[in-house]
């Protein structure tokens, strides 16, 4: 077929052309909506430069995101057989490309094999944020995280790719310069796993100053936050909005638990507390992040609210941490990604 951009069948020979990629996560209460939301910030990213056909895979729960409406979605339940459904996917559909970005503790049997299986057919495959182990079979591995050490990995076939500029985050505004006010943003995660919500609110409520207005976020597999009986200041509750960054860049402060949320406040420069319920998973993370002076570290939820009411009455630290952290997140790491995955498919 003629694909000169003249010819009426053109547009149809060009998407035959197009390469084809499949993107895979798990989404649960206890897993938490951070890997789909890292895949759906890289699939905004590719969808724009219009050079890759995007699938989803999830097992877990299906969420209600209109970015998800854009693509074809397959959907297996958490407990389905990971390697089983992979190979049958892959016998119907021509991908050329194959993206993990899968909870890391989560056991799959049999993935050895299927890795093998796939490259031996030229399928190029990334994890993100996962399958290091794997790193002698993998195209590439993202690590959507400053603190990586390389020296532990230099054997790798597999090209590594971590820093500032790896993170997996839409951004559809453009920052402002911070200002200090009353609007605090209050973000405990896709699910809350660690029921933040039936503490938190009443710690914040008896702690900060009266006009403070408290937006808390309810993601979309939390349940709801338990409020005051008698609040002392002005609350509201923002259920599973589909677009986050519209309520950070309407923020002064933030007060986040560790992950994808807090690196979404950290790209608009919103000052921020951020802590880790997560027992001692994120010590080291938390470590290396208090010397990059981006935002202030607390070790709990009761010294978060605390740390929050002295960054409200201290501009100085606050614009400090908004100037330090709009550096840092300069660079989008979708952008960055795309390129790489371009390069992997030989595409220009």
């Amino acid at each position: 077929m003629d694909c000169d951009p003249s010819n009426q069948f053109a547009k149809h020979c060009l998407h035959n052309k197009m390469r084809k990629a499949l993107l895979v996560c798990y989404v649960s209460s206890e897993i938490g909506i951070g890997h789909l939301s890292r895949l759906l910030a890289l699939a905004d990213t590719l969808k724009k430069d219009n050079k890759v056909i995007l699938d989803f895979l999830i097992f877990g729960d299906l969420i209600k995101k209109n970015e998800l409406d854009k693509f074809k979605v397959h959907n297996f339940s958490l407990d389905s057989d990971f390697v089983a459904i992979v190979n049958k996917i892959f016998e119907i559909n021509n991908f050329d490309l194959l993206i993990f970005d899968i909870y890391q503790n989560h056991k799959i049997s049999k993935l050895h094999e299927l890795l093998i299986k796939l490259k031996q057919r030229n399928i190029c495959i990334i994890g993100i944020d996962s399958l290091i182990e794997y790193c002698q079979i993998l195209d590439l591995i993202w690590i959507p995280s400053f603190n990586f050490d390389h020296s532990k990995y230099i054997n790798c076939k597999s090209l590594l790719r971590s820093g500032w500029d790896t993170f997996l985050i839409q951004k559809r505004f453009q920052h402002k310069k911070w200002s200090p006010g009353s609007k605090v943003l209050i973000l405990t995660g896709g699910s809350d796993i660690s029921n933040l919500g039936k503490t938190l609110p009443s710690q914040l409520d008896q702690i900060l100053d009266n006009n403070s207005e408290l937006h808390w976020v309810k993601g979309p597999l939390s349940k709801d936050p338990n409020l005051p009986e008698k609040c002392r200041l002005n609350w509201t509750i923002h259920d599973s909005p589909q677009k986050l960054d519209e309520l950070i860049v309407q923020s002064n402060y933030a007060i986040t638990v560790f992950g994808i949320s807090f690196f979404e406040v950290l790209q608009y420069g919103i000052p921020s507390v951020v802590f880790s319920p997560y027992n001692n998973k994120d010590n080291e993370e938390l470590e290396a992040l208090s010397k990059q002076e981006v935002a202030m570290i607390a070790n709990n939820s009761k010294l978060a609210v605390e740390g929050l009411f002295k960054l409200m009455n201290n501009d100085e630290i606050a614009n400090k941490y908004s100037v330090n952290a709009l550096k840092r997140m300069s660079i989008n790491g979708t952008k960055n990604l795309s390129r790489e995955i371009y390069s992997l498919l030989n595409i220009k």
